[in-house]
């Protein structure tokens, strides 16, 4: 089952419902204190109107996520507790979503077998401590086990998504912004959009930062110190339609939906969060927290690491940067292609070498037409770990031409806002003795208008964020609880249309 397209979302929304405001910002100060306030048993009317005020606050507010903090010093169990809380009856809304992504899979087989079979088998996840969490999750929402294991494993092979970076004016040097739009034609998702922000022990500093869903303990989009990170939908796979490589490929996605191997998501989430660090004889040395780099990051998901096996996923498309440079990597089930920007990088859901895809990515040239690939800060790099590769086959979803077309633009669209207002700040490439030396005037307000032009931002977009690796936080977020309306696609129009 590939995303809605754009125009199915339009048509739906026409038919459903009127247009809410769309920029009626919350005072950030307010909200925060009114989310971050921690309820306890013995204060129940109080948490009651706690509850009430943060779904006020979404109603009057429609576009700022609410954010609350997840303490990971907390039992697994009870971390989302808060959030749960919050959002019990919108988490209880989700169950219908099983019905709608499971008959995209399995068209015409009886949902009752269907609800039987999966109530059977999939009943955790591989990680231990996210599966204590969405057991805490299940006991507080009422939401049986299996219908949350469905949506935290299945939730990633459905989002046409954005992601990319962009350099800016950063003090007397640059930094990369890591920009990013979710887009998917479920609307009940819409209402659950929330921040985590996670610190290491009660009223500790915020170690990262999650925007995802109620409900959802894997990462889709997060970000720390000199880490970021988005994760895309993509519909190609390496020697689709070979016996063999297919039932490989279905044969791991079965055991993900088992839980005995890990997700996408939560192969994220690992990088993401910091962990305890294990002692395998002493029990009394200090606690240790250890987390993942960039560098480590790329080479593991690249596959680019000689002394692992190759990461085995499903096919998606990754996107990390650190502040300096950001990296796409277009992931299959055991291969990779990457490619390496420090001036602007884009991927939305086609790959780059592709009929349907843009082409200039291949380079980022200067404005003066000079440079190639190599000094205009743009590298490539395919890594295979297949014996037979075959070239990539159209897919044959149904809808899926139209979602690769629209793709194609938003791709091409995100490139030509860029390179258009660095034009109109002048921007150059300055030649040293040795290279040439791109000077970015882009600065973070640009790139936030850059990600809300149109059809960056469409009308099946959940949220859409600017994130900061240098400073490990999420610099700007605007979640949409109804589709754009046209008054605002008119005021967002990109140019290039």
């Amino acid at each position: 089952m590939a995303p809605a397209t754009r125009s199915q979302t339009l048509r739906e929304a026409a038919a459903t419902s009127t247009d809410l405001p769309q920029h009626n910002i919350a005072d950030p100060q307010q909200l925060n204190d009114t989310i971050r306030e921690r309820t306890t048993p013995s204060r129940t009317s109080h948490a009651k109107s706690s509850t009430e005020s943060i779904r006020m606050l979404r109603i009057r507010y429609p576009d700022t996520p609410p954010k609350f903090i997840i303490d990971l010093s907390l039992p697994p169990e009870q971390r989302y507790l808060e959030v749960c809380a919050a959002f019990k009856e919108e988490v209880k809304g989700l169950v219908p979503l099983f019905d709608e992504v499971v008959s995209g899979f399995l068209y015409g087989v009886p949902l009752k077998w269907v609800h039987f079979i999966s109530r059977t088998l999939m009943r955790k996840v591989y990680e231990k401590d996210e599966n204590r969490e969405l057991k805490g999750i299940s006991q507080a929402t009422g939401v049986p086990m299996y219908l949350l294991v469905c949506f935290n494993v299945l939730l990633d092979l459905f989002m046409g998504c954005s992601s990319g970076g962009a350099a800016v004016k950063s003090g007397d040097g640059s930094k990369m912004l890591h920009f990013r739009t979710l887009d998917w034609g479920m609307p009940s998702l819409r209402k659950v959009v929330v921040q985590f922000d996670f610190q290491k022990e009660k009223d500790g500093p915020i170690v990262a930062s999650s925007l995802t869903y109620a409900g959802y303990v894997g990462v889709l989009t997060g970000v720390k110190k000199e880490l970021s990170m988005s994760l895309n939908f993509r519909p190609y796979r390496v020697e689709k339609g070979q016996l063999w490589a297919d039932t490989r490929y279905y044969w791991h996605l079965f055991m993900v939906l088992i839980g005995q191997r890990r997700s996408i998501s939560s192969e994220l989430r690992q990088f993401l969060l910091p962990r305890k660090k294990k002692h395998r004889w002493r029990s009394d040395l200090r606690e240790e927290w250890e987390s993942w780099t960039y560098d480590d990051t790329v080479r593991t998901m690249s596959c680019t690491d000689k002394k692992q096996k190759a990461k085995k996923t499903t096919a998606c498309y990754l996107c990390f940067s650190n502040g300096t440079e950001t990296t796409v990597i277009e992931k299959d089930y055991r291969t990779s292609v990457s490619r390496s920007s420090r001036e602007i990088i884009v991927v939305t859901n086609t790959d780059q070498n592709r009929p349907d895809s843009t082409d200039s990515q291949n380079s980022t040239a200067p404005l003066n037409g000079a440079g190639d690939q190599q000094n205009s800060g743009t590298t490539q790099e395919e890594i295979s770990t297949e014996k037979d590769h075959s070239p990539n086959q159209p897919p044959d979803q149904t809808g899926m031409a139209a979602l690769l077309k629209e793709a194609a633009e938003r791709q091409q669209c995100a490139e030509d806002n860029y390179q258009r207002m660095r034009m109109k700040k002048g921007g150059w490439w300055s030649s040293t003795t040795e290279e040439e030396v791109f000077q970015p005037l882009m600065t973070e307000e640009e790139i936030i208008e850059l990600v809300q032009k149109y059809p960056t931002t469409n009308e099946e977009t959940h949220f859409a964020c600017v994130m900061d690796p240098k400073e490990g936080c999420v610099k700007w977020c605007r979640r949409w609880v109804k589709p754009v309306s046209g008054q605002w696609i008119a005021r967002h129009m990109s140019e290039t249309r």
